[in-house]
């Protein structure tokens, strides 16, 4: 997300005009703010806190006593330490951590809000001549600078991360009473013992009693934030039946905190909806783990028996918690908007609000995993509104929110398969990985300050791999989590894990490619055993392809094309290849028509069924038409098509069933490769003129 645009470019450059006047301005007498300046700083490092999540400084006080007291330039000073103070304690004290932008920014707001101010306050000393002058002065000072400063950083926030203007001003300018109130009573009392013994003491008690304050409730905001890792860990080992979405309930708390900053939700209520968030699909720990991992369409019961993960989650966190809205939230977080959801079939806004929050939380976790693009995922959700998603939330949510989260949500997808591909190559010279050696070693790893990763066996690793670990690094010092990843190039694949630390961030490196190669041998030797038998069953009617290579070589001239993602794309990708059979043969052959349509739409409902969008290609190859179609899903099981061919009527599930059947039935030709990567499949049916016996 590009934090530089229209709006913030004017204001960081107004910030560095600042900083030029107030060292312009300099002189002799600045140390008799002194005290002053260390009152802001006490007031800075150590905020109120409030059980929401928001910190309040009184610091705008000292901006406003240094203004009545000495003037601009001194205001600017204060307002100045305390912008460098406030980043610098938001980087965990860190200078290399803290964004100079963004402090150039701050500053042009604060300059903006100082001058406003210091006008309004100097036309109320000509207009009001009583003992209230500057009451009314700090009054009006505080409600000006406070104010401002909302509307520009509601303004700011929108630019960046599109949150609502309105309604979100609406709700910060709500809470402009505690600074006002504040500024009124205090202004005043420090301007009538401006002296330096007072000040100091002031400072002095003021310090003692926000440590009090932070002393005491320390212990109860602690809690709130270990029941929050203690949620994220303890549905992360759940998570682990399904390596492939480890992560997953973690991410839909990220993107739930900040789509309820979207919504303006109550912050008060926040921390719980995260952390039910995090735990929307803990009913699932409860289901048999054949239902969970299982490839393809699910059997009616075996369906049934997935569905009823809300209810146990729900049962879940009823009796742990009590909390019967909570539970209600989980229960309902699979009910679609149109109603045709479970497990209730609830429509509309009779779902509860929270339950459809969670349901956009955990599609956008989806979305943004499936899809590299941010415009893709706004036009999936874009597409969803009314039927599966509520409306009303979506249209909250725009590709610069995508982009926001992208940084934020884990992303533990292995490689994509043109990568591995490039990694792991099968070599017919090479004998088969064995067992025993199946990772290449792994290094543990340190992380240094200067941004270099540290430890034995480091020289062996490529240096493209170690290039895009130390970015990781880098990433995990930014955002404080522990996260995973794969790091593929030079033929080498390593598993990544970083593990962030007060003083460092460890690293642990481990060589996988041995295991890749393991694996690509194994389906390398499965394919060829299946490949002669069903060669010989289907009378050479079915050709098992070792490389996708295979049937490319065997493509003819591109004729169409077109993507498939859902199913109404059947009926469009058989008319696609109606398109390009000859006019001819559609009067002279009409049952082999038939037989096309049939082929087509089966491999392609299969395509969607399994893989949920892949792409279909027509080819023409002398009098040969040739449906080509691919997907990037787990694969199909070989051991199943035996039994296709063999036995009549035939179905499973978890493989290509009976739609295999009759594209074996209806096409000339058939050319398949399949992998954990992908399937492609290869249809062929003859244009001749004469019909052949």
């Amino acid at each position: 997300m590009n934090e530089k645009n229209l709006y913030t470019i004017p204001l960081g450059m107004i910030g560095l005009a600042s900083l030029v006047y107030m060292f312009w301005h300099l002189n002799s007498l600045i140390w008799v703010g002194l005290p002053m300046l260390l009152f802001i700083v006490v007031l800075d490092l150590f905020p109120v806190r409030l059980l929401s999540g928001e910190e309040y400084s009184a610091s705008v006080a000292g901006f406003l006593i240094l203004l009545l007291a000495y003037g601009p330039t001194h205001a600017l000073i204060g307002a100045t330490l305390s912008n460098i103070v406030t980043h610098f304690r938001a980087a965990d004290f860190q200078w290399r951590r803290v964004h100079g932008f963004r402090i150039l920014s701050k500053q042009g707001k604060y300059a903006i809000c100082l001058y406003i101010a210091d006008k309004a306050m100097q036309q109320i000393d000509g207009l009001v001549q009583s003992s209230l002058n500057v009451y009314v002065q700090a009054a009006v000072g505080a409600l000006l600078f406070s104010g401002l400063y909302v509307i520009m950083s509601v303004v700011v926030s929108n630019s960046i991360g599109h949150v609502p203007l309105l309604s979100s001003l609406r709700l910060r300018l709500k809470e402009l009473i505690v600074p006002v109130l504040l500024c009124t009573v205090i202004v005043p009392h420090f301007l009538k013992y401006l002296s330096l013994g007072y000040i100091v003491y002031e400072t002095l008690y003021t310090a003692l009693f926000l440590l009090l304050i932070i002393f005491f409730s320390h212990g109860y905001i602690e809690q709130v934030r270990l029941r929050r890792q203690g949620v994220e860990e303890f549905i992360r080992i759940g998570e682990l039946r399904l390596s492939n979405r480890e992560g997953h309930g973690r991410n839909v708390g990220i993107i739930c905190e900040h789509v309820l900053e979207l919504l303006n939700y109550p912050k008060k209520q926040r921390p719980e909806l995260i952390n039910i968030a995090t735990l929307h699909d803990i009913g699932k720990m409860l289901l048999p783990l054949e239902v969970l991992t299982k490839r393809g369409a699910l059997s009616l019961s075996e369906q049934h028996e997935y569905e009823s993960h809300t209810i146990k989650g729900a049962q879940i966190v009823g009796n742990i918690t009590g909390d019967r809205r909570a539970a209600a939230w989980i229960k309902h977080h699979h009910e679609r908007f149109d109603g045709k959801g479970f497990p209730d079939r609830l429509k509309g806004n009779a779902i509860p609000y929270e339950s459809r929050i969670i349901y956009l939380c955990n599609q956008l976790e989806y979305l943004i995993r499936q899809y590299s693009q941010n415009e893709d995922v706004m036009s999936h959700l874009q597409r969803m509104a009314g039927k599966e998603l509520d409306p009303q939330l979506i249209w909250r949510i725009h590709a610069g929110t995508i982009a926001w989260l992208r940084q934020y949500v884990i992303h533990d997808d292995p490689p994509a398969p043109t990568e591995l591909a490039s990694v792991v190559r099968h070599d017919p010279d090479k004998p088969p990985q064995q067992l025993a050696s199946i990772t290449g070693g792994t290094r543990l790893l340190r992380y240094g300050a200067d941004g270099k990763l540290y430890g034995i066996g480091l020289s062996d690793v490529p240096a493209g791999i170690v290039s895009d670990a130390e970015v990781l690094a880098e990433r995990a010092l930014l955002v404080a989590e522990s996260f995973y990843e794969v790091l593929a190039g030079e033929g080498k694949t390593y598993e990544a894990y970083f593990y962030p630390e007060p003083d460092r961030i460890n690293v642990v490196l481990t060589d996988i490619t041995p295991a890749l190669q393991y694996r690509e041998d194994l389906h390398y030797n499965t394919l060829s055993s299946y490949r002669d038998v069903i060669r010989t069953l289907s009378h050479s009617k079915i050709d098992i392809c070792l490389q996708p290579q295979e049937i490319e070589r065997e493509l003819g001239e591109r004729l169409d094309g077109m993507e498939v993602r859902t199913r109404g794309d059947v009926s469009s990708s058989r008319n696609l290849v109606m398109e390009h059979v000859p006019e001819w043969y559609r009067q002279q052959y009409p049952k082999k028509l038939m037989s096309i349509k049939l082929a087509v739409s089966e491999g392609v409902t299969n395509l969607i069924k399994h893989a949920e969008q892949g792409q279909i290609g027509i080819y023409q190859q002398a009098n040969r038409l040739q449906i080509y179609i691919t997907d990037h899903g787990s694969g199909i099981p070989l051991h199943e098509l035996p039994k296709t061919i063999l036995v009549s009527g035939y179905s499973s599930k978890s493989s290509l069933g009976k739609g295999f059947a009759v594209m074996y039935m209806s096409a000339d030709r058939i050319m398949l490769h399949t992998s954990p990567d992908g399937t492609a499949i290869l249809l062929e049916f003859m244009m001749a003129a004469e019909e052949t016996g």
